[in-house]
C-alpha cells in the first residue's frame, strides 16, 4: 500500500514537473537575459565613452607636437591611438550586434510567455485585411475566427519567413495534401529535445524593419546561363583583365602605346555585359540577404554541416560585400573599364553556385517544413498538458474531454467528445450564450491542430483520417447580389459536393442554418440536407433551435442551458444529455432594456 502511494505521488509530482517546466525555462532565462542585458549595455556605453577619448586625443597630441616643432619621425606616434580608435570602432561594433541580439532574444522570451499565458493581444498579430485573400476568405477562417488579432494564427504562429508562414497555413487550412501521422512524427522528433523549438526560435532571430512583417528565403535561379552567348568573353577576359592593368602601369611608367585601345575594348566589353552582371549582382545580393539571416539557424538545424555552412557562407559575404561597388557608378565604371572587375566576381559566383547550390536548396527546403511544424511544437511545448490524439482506422471519433485552446486556462471548461462513426448526427440544442457554437469551434479548432501533427487540448482522444467543413457564419454581398440566405445555400451545395471527394471522413460542423426562410421550409430543407450528409458517411454536428429536428432516427441529442442563481441568469457551459427545455432569448432582451410584456 505505501509503496503504491509513492509510486502514485512520483508520477504527480512528474506530472507537475512537466507542467511547470516551461514557466520555469522562460522566467529563468528572462531573468539571465534581463541581467546580461543591463551588464552589456554599461559595457557598451563605457566603451563609448573611451571611443570619444581615444578620438579626441588625436588632435590634441598633433597640436601638441606641432607647437613643439618636433621632427616629422615623431608625428608617427599619432598612428598608436589611430590604430586603437580603429579597434574601438570594430570592439563596438559587434558589441552592439550582440546587445541587439540579447534584445531580440528578450523580445522573444516575453513573447512566448504572453503566449503561454494567453495573453493574445500582447503578440501583436496582423490585421485580418492584411491576409491574402485566399486565406482570408477561406470558410474555415470566417467560420473559426482564424484571422482575427486575436485568432488561432496570431496564437500559434511562430515563423518568421514568407515560404514557412504559408506552408503553415495551407496545412492548417486543408489547403495542401500531407499525412497526420508523418507530420505527428516530425513533431515528436523536435520534441524529444524538450528546448529544441525554442533554440530554433532564438537562433531564427534578426533585425528587420518595421514593415517587415515576414522575409523570403531566396529561391534561387535553376540555371546559370550568363555565358550562353558569351563563350569568346569567357575565353578572353582573363587576359584582358590582367593584361589591362599591367598595361596601365607600364603606360604610366614607360609610356607604352595602345592602353586607349585596351580601354576601349573593355569599355565596349562591359556596355556589352552590363545589363546581364547587373542580374548575376541581384542574386548575389538575394542570396547573401537570405544566408546571413538564416546561417546559424541552419548550422542549429545540421550540426554535422557546421563547417561547410559557414564556408559557403563566408564565400557569399564577400561576395555580397563585393556588390557594394555597384552602389558607385563611377568606381564601378573604372572597375569594369580597368579590368572586366564583374565578369570576376561572375566566375567566382559560378563557382558557388556549383559547388554550394545543391546544399543550398537542401538547406532551404529543409528549414521551410521545419519551420512549418515549429507553431505546433511551440504549442506543445508552452502546454504540456495537451495531449497528442491515438489514430485508429475504425474511423472513430471520441474525447474524454475537450476544451477551445484559446480560452485562458483558468476559465477554460472541458466537455466530451460522445463517440462517433461515419453517419453519426449529433443534434445541439440549449439557450443563447450557452456554449453551443463555442463546443463546435472547440472540437474544430483541435481537430485541425491534430491534422497537422499536434496535440488536443483534451484528454483520452482517439481520432481517425478526416477532412473538416463548417458553415457557422455566412456572409451575404451587396458587391455580388448574394443575399444571407442565398449565400448559405450556395456554402451547403459546396459542402455536400465535396464530403466524398477522398477516402477521408468528413465532419461537419453547421452552426442553425438555413435561418433566412420560413420555420416550415427550413425543417423540410435541413432534415434532407442532413439526411444526404449522412448517407454520404460523414459525421455530422448541428446546433439549432428547431425541437422538431430531434426526431431524426439516429440523432445523439446533447444540450446546453442556462442557470438560475439570486434572479440572475448564469451558464456554466457544460454538456448534458437529451433537449433543452429552457429558453432565455426574452429574458435577455428585458435585460437590455427592451420592453416585453408579460404575456
Amino acid at each position: 500500500m505505501i509503496q503504491k502511494f509513492l509510486e502514485e505521488k512520483t508520477k504527480i509530482t512528474n506530472a507537475q514537473d512537466t507542467f511547470d517546466f516551461p514557466y520555469r525555462f522562460l522566467e529563468k532565462r528572462r531573468l539571465r537575459y534581463t541581467t546580461l542585458f543591463r551588464t552589456k549595455k554599461a559595457q557598451l556605453r563605457k566603451l563609448s565613452l573611451i571611443r570619444l577619448f581615444v578620438f579626441s586625443s588625436i588632435p590634441i597630441l598633433y597640436t601638441t607636437l606641432y607647437f613643439l616643432q618636433t621632427s616629422l619621425a615623431s608625428y608617427l606616434v599619432l598612428f598608436v591611438p589611430f590604430i586603437f580608435f580603429l579597434y574601438l570602432v570594430s570592439l563596438y561594433s559587434k558589441k552592439k550586434s550582440f546587445l541587439s541580439q540579447i534584445f531580440l532574444t528578450l523580445r522573444l522570451i516575453e513573447k512566448e510567455i504572453n503566449r503561454m499565458n494567453g495573453n493574445v493581444k500582447e503578440l501583436h498579430g496582423i490585421e485580418p485585411w492584411e491576409y491574402d485573400t485566399d486565406i482570408r476568405n477561406h470558410p474555415l477562417s470566417i467560420d473559426l475566427d482564424l484571422c482575427t488579432k486575436q485568432g488561432l494564427i496570431t496564437y500559434l504562429d511562430t515563423t518568421v519567413s514568407k515560404e514557412g508562414w504559408r506552408t503553415f497555413i495551407e496545412n492548417l487550412l486543408q489547403m495542401s495534401v500531407l499525412n497526420a501521422n508523418t507530420e505527428r512524427n516530425r513533431i515528436q522528433s523536435i520534441l524529444k529535445t524538450k528546448t529544441l523549438t525554442y533554440q530554433y526560435l532564438r537562433k531564427g532571430l534578426f533585425e528587420r524593419n518595421e514593415k517587415e512583417t515576414k522575409v523570403s528565403i531566396y529561391e534561387g535561379e535553376t540555371s546559370f546561363n550568363f555565358w550562353d552567348r558569351k563563350k569568346i568573353l569567357k575565353k578572353i577576359y582573363k587576359l584582358l583583365g590582367v593584361l589591362t592593368p599591367v598595361w596601365l602601369v607600364g603606360y604610366l611608367i614607360f609610356s607604352l602605346p595602345f592602353l586607349p585601345l585596351l580601354l576601349l575594348i573593355n569599355l565596349s566589353l562591359f556596355l556589352s555585359y552590363r545589363s546581364s552582371s547587373f542580374r548575376i549582382w541581384n542574386q548575389i545580393r538575394f542570396y547573401k540577404e537570405t544566408i546571413s539571416r538564416f546561417q546559424f539557424v541552419w548550422i542549429r538545424l545540421s550540426p554535422h554541416k557546421r563547417e561547410q555552412i559557414r564556408k559557403f557562407a563566408k564565400h557569399m559575404e564577400n561576395l555580397g560585400n563585393s556588390s557594394e561597388w555597384i552602389i558607385s557608378p563611377i568606381p564601378h565604371f573604372v572597375l569594369n573599364v580597368i579590368c572586366l572587375w564583374d565578369l570576376w566576381k561572375v566566375q567566382s559566383f559560378e563557382k558557388w553556385l556549383k559547388e554550394n547550390s545543391e546544399l543550398y536548396k537542401s538547406l532551404r527546403l529543409e528549414w521551410i517544413q521545419i519551420e512549418a511544424c515549429l507553431p505546433i511544437c511551440e504549442y506543445w511545448f508552452l502546454n504540456p498538458e495537451t495531449e497528442f490524439p491515438s489514430w485508429n482506422q475504425s474511423r472513430e471519433f471520441f474525447a474524454e474531454s475537450i476544451a477551445h485552446p484559446l480560452i485562458p486556462k483558468n476559465s477554460r471548461i472541458a466537455n466530451k467528445l460522445p463517440a462517433l462513426k461515419p453517419g453519426s448526427l449529433m443534434i445541439l440544442t440549449g439557450s443563447n450564450m450557452s456554449g453551443k457554437t463555442t463546443y463546435l469551434r472547440s472540437i474544430a479548432i483541435n481537430l485541425l491542430i491534430s491534422r497537422v501533427g499536434g496535440p488536443i487540448c483534451g484528454k483520452n482522444i482517439s481520432i481517425s483520417d478526416f477532412r473538416i467543413h463548417t458553415l457557422i457564419r455566412s456572409q451575404d454581398s451587396l458587391e455580388d447580389g448574394i443575399s444571407f440566405f442565398y449565400s448559405e445555400v450556395r456554402r451547403l451545395a459546396d459542402i455536400i459536393r465535396n464530403t466524398d471527394v477522398d477516402d477521408k471522413t468528413p465532419i461537419l460542423f453547421l452552426d442553425e442554418i438555413l435561418k433566412g426562410t420560413n420555420s416550415n421550409e427550413r425543417h423540410i430543407a435541413t432534415r434532407e440536407i442532413l439526411f444526404a450528409l449522412r448517407e454520404k458517411g460523414a459525421i455530422v454536428f448541428l446546433t439549432t433551435h428547431d425541437l422538431e429536428l430531434a426526431n431524426m432516427e439516429g440523432a445523439s441529442l446533447f444540450h446546453f442551458t442556462e442557470l438560475e442563481k439570486d434572479g440572475e441568469m448564469t451558464f456554466d457551459y457544460q454538456l448534458r444529455n437529451g433537449i433543452s427545455k429552457s429558453t432565455n432569448a426574452l429574458k435577455i432582451l428585458k435585460k437590455e432594456g427592451i420592453p416585453i410584456r408579460d404575456l
